[in-house]
């Protein structure tokens, strides 16, 4: 972290304090932190997306003339809310954590270890329904007795943002609780195989075992991800010795084993040893649950008939049911007005409006591309011309709002991308729109024709 950088976003701070009433500054601008300078792009943290939004709104002027005066006329800002940041440290300590020249295979040294837990993901705000009533019930009896049951290994499947993560991590962070000295690992497929070639690359491919070996409770995520066969083969080993020496195993997939193309048949006989349990989309009954929880954690105040109506037609992921009542927050703030059901109606007719048209990354790339006056496969390929570049990653941030598809597969998609460059291209397109007034305006009318 460059000192010269934060010392220039301090004097941003204090420029636009000096313009505010101190009450104004302290709730908008209060919160906000230096995280990275990079290139022309200064990115900053926020405690969640209603900040920026509304610095974006209101203070924008303010904002950039801080900006030019201290950092120069081409810098642009990039907030990354609390869940952004979340998943940006966590894929970075993953990779720099588990290092495998970091890793000592000695069994008899026992070397400290970072679980990589979320501490926010737990059974207590885990909300209970007959769509997830056996998981939960499966999950807890594995933290209560690791190992040692016929839940081993747990093949916990089901689609995005129906609570697999949270589930399987509350496992880990009850293990923790009651067994502080218990070797738990949170991590994810993809970080495991980076982390697999690496070592290869290294010539440390027994250490890597070794350290893998030694856990005691190992929580894989997403292990769709996992297909190359050396990275199947070492899991094969690793999962073998796991469980032969009464190592609990949990597993999280976006899809049952029947259908998990692209992994050889031992594997998947594997899988289908332990317990097999499936999350789904939630019910009414759990979703109004699920609301009910979250308005009350966060200290909001909803109508009841709010709640309800929201449970009642929006059928989709808890994600994109916390969404809405961060939606709904974020226009009440911005509107001044109350929170009541003509405006839960308008938030939520926009949300099922894009989600009713099944949208795919070739559909919003196709509309983006017309928008831009480009061609389509000009996205997925390798060119840096700027407004292309534009295009490009208009496309994937708005491939990743709506649908389902994770930043590896996007990144995949077009041209083969890394996932880092996705997520950053996500970052930038979402900063952008929180700072600039025209591109905002461009995204939206996006958007719009999306809807159509």
């Amino acid at each position: 972290m460059s000192q010269q950088a934060v010392g220039k976003w301090k004097e941003c701070l204090d420029f636009i304090k000096s313009q505010l009433p101190a009450q104004e500054y302290d709730t908008w601008f209060g919160a906000l932190e230096f995280v990275a300078v990079k290139g022309n792009a200064l990115t900053i943290s926020v405690p969640t997306k209603f900040v920026s939004e509304y610095i974006g709104k209101h203070h924008l002027e303010l904002v950039r003339t801080a900006l030019t005066t201290h950092f120069g006329p081409t810098f642009n800002l990039v907030w990354l809310n609390a869940e952004q940041m979340a998943e940006v440290k966590k894929r970075e300590e993953e990779r720099q954590r588990l290092q495998p020249q970091n890793i000592t295979g000695a069994p008899q040294a026992r070397p400290a270890l970072d679980p990589h837990l979320n501490p926010h993901y737990t059974f207590a705000n885990f909300v209970e329904g007959k769509s997830n009533k056996l998981a939960r019930s499966v999950a807890l009896a594995i933290a209560q007795n690791p190992g040692q049951s016929a839940f081993n290994p747990f093949f916990l499947y089901g689609p995005s943002g129906v609570g697999k993560t949270h589930l399987v991590n509350a496992i880990g962070v009850q293990l923790k609780e009651m067994h502080p000295d218990k070797r738990v690992l949170f991590v994810s497929a993809h970080v495991f195989k980076q982390q697999y070639t690496e070592s290869v690359q290294q010539n440390k491919s027994n250490d890597f075992l070794n350290f893998y070996q030694s856990v005691e409770v190992l929580i894989i995520d997403d292990i769709q991800e996992a297909t190359t066969p050396r990275t199947q083969q070492t899991f094969f080993h690793i999962f073998n010795h796991l469980q032969q020496n009464g190592r609990q195993i949990i597993i999280t997939c976006d899809r049952p084993p029947a259908l998990f193309e692209g992994i050889e048949e031992r594997m998947l006989t594997r899988f289908k040893w332990g317990m097999i349990a499936e999350l789904e989309k939630p019910d009414t009954a759990l979703r109004r649950d699920i609301l009910t929880a979250k308005v009350k954690r966060d200290g909001l105040s909803f109508p009841r008939e709010v709640i309800q109506y929201i449970s009642q037609n929006v059928e989709s992921s808890v994600r994109e049911l916390e969404g809405i009542i961060n939606s709904i927050m974020l226009y009440s703030l911005v509107d001044n007005c109350d929170i009541n059901l003509q405006l839960a109606a308008r938030v939520v007719a926009r949300a099922i409006n894009l989600e009713k048209k099944d949208l795919t990354i070739d559909s919003i790339t196709n509309t983006v591309a017309k928008y831009y006056g480009v061609k389509a496969k000009e996205l997925y390929a390798k060119s840096r011309k700027q407004v292309i570049v534009k295009a490009r990653q208009v496309a994937m941030y708005l491939a990743h709002k709506y649908t389902e598809t994770s930043y590896v597969q996007i990144g995949r998609k077009f041209g083969g991308r890394d996932h880092s460059t996705v997520i950053h291209s996500c970052n930038l397109v979402a900063g952008r729109i929180s700072t600039e007034k025209d591109f905002r305006h461009e995204v939206e009318s996006i958007e719009s024709t999306l809807k159509k």
